[in-house]
């Protein structure tokens, strides 16, 4: 007996129904997921471009901060402190009277070779020639001087522009009214060395009592505080920027400090960047002149709460149609799919109403007049 093929027969009334069963609550869950997931989406880019503005922001201010330590430690070193006890000893029975009319006649000739002597001291002593070897060693120390606790300059690196250093708003800051205090510049551009520096000041305290007793000020260089090199940028459109509390930018691609550029980026955002309700990071949208929308990640580096003049923000910015290139594909895809099942069995469903002229039967029921009188034909011969 041979062998009988397997057929499976559906009616096409059941194919539809089954179909209709199965696509549609797929289709409606995919249009459903795709508005609800693309804002999601959307924060989760947002959120890792603020991510790496926080990393950016901590690799700047832990950059500063150990710039701090080493000044610190500096005006801990015995002869550091020794020449300071020294210069105070020395002038310790002198007059405030006494004390200005040297000051006077001391900077009227600081310019001249009347000076010499006195410059000679101050670039020949034991702190001095320690400053000299520590510049000679560490590129990153520009200019060191040392004061007493009245603000005469002792000790230096190079000659100072002034004998005097008081009546300096950086040394009454680094006083303190006799408290002594840590104190930092903002982040400046030299136009001879051409690099970004810091001045930081720290006191130079007494053994025991941490008696403010003299100034040590130091000019350091902060020119890759930044360096974009390091940071990777996966797309062409990326830029890492960091920027000044008033928007300048002290480091961005093809851009230093000394172009004196504002950031667009941070122009855009400044709003939300220097609002109370703002956290220390996050993300905008937000649209740059000829009408792109950017993505913009942001972060306070953090330095204004411990110096009060250095203050900033990292920015990465890159084009919003490249930073959502990879969520615009896979709901375009979703949208796609769902659209494409929802389009299909539409049509299948009109072909079907356009076409049904009877109630469907299966074939094998549907037989015509001929086969049956031919059947009844070999009945009666049998």
């Amino acid at each position: 007996m041979p062998k009988a093929d397997l057929e499976i027969r559906i009616p096409f009334s059941k194919l539809v129904i089954g179909l209709t069963i199965a696509l549609v609550p797929l289709s409606l869950i995919g249009l459903y997921a795709v508005s609800h997931a693309q804002s999601s989406l959307r924060d989760m880019v947002g959120g890792n471009y603020a991510s790496l503005a926080r990393s950016s922001a901590h690799q700047v201010s832990a950059y500063v901060h150990d710039r701090v330590v080493q000044v610190a430690m500096l005006a801990r070193m015995p002869a550091v402190v020794q020449a300071v006890v020294e210069a105070n000893a020395a002038s310790a029975g002198m007059s405030e009277t006494a004390f200005k009319e040297k000051v006077a006649r001391t900077e009227q000739i600081w310019n001249s070779s009347q000076a010499d002597p006195i410059v000679k001291a101050l670039l020949s002593s034991l702190a001095a020639h320690a400053f000299q070897d520590l510049l000679a060693l560490d590129r990153r120390f520009l200019r060191i001087t040392l004061t007493d606790q009245r603000g005469l300059a002792i000790a230096a690196s190079h000659k100072t522009l002034d004998y005097y250093q008081a009546d300096e708003d950086f040394w009454q800051a680094i006083h303190a009214g006799g408290r002594g205090s840590i104190n930092l510049t903002g982040i400046l551009y030299d136009d001879v060395t051409k690099q970004n520096y810091v001045g930081i000041g720290v006191p130079v305290v007494e053994a025991g009592t941490n008696r403010f007793i003299g100034a040590l000020d130091v000019l350091m260089d902060v020119t890759n505080i930044f360096p974009q090199g390091n940071v990777q940028q996966p797309g062409s459109t990326m830029r890492l920027l960091l920027v000044k509390d008033d928007g300048t930018i002290v480091s961005a691609p093809d851009v230093t400090l000394a172009m004196g550029k504002k950031s667009e980026e941070f122009m855009a955002t400044r709003d939300v960047l220097q609002s109370p309700q703002t956290k220390g990071s996050g993300f905008v949208l937000t649209e740059l002149s000829g009408g792109k929308d950017t993505l913009v990640g942001y972060a306070d580096t953090g330095l204004r709460a411990d110096y009060k003049n250095l203050g900033g923000y990292v920015l990465v910015a890159q084009d919003a149609r490249d930073a959502f290139a990879p969520i615009r594909f896979a709901v375009r895809l979703i949208w796609l799919i769902a659209v494409t099942g929802l389009a299909g069995l539409t049509l299948l469903t009109v072909y079907f109403s356009l076409h049904r002229t009877a109630p469907f039967q299966d074939i094998a029921a549907i037989r015509s007049p001929v086969a049956e009188g031919r059947a009844a034909a070999k009945g009666g011969q049998s």
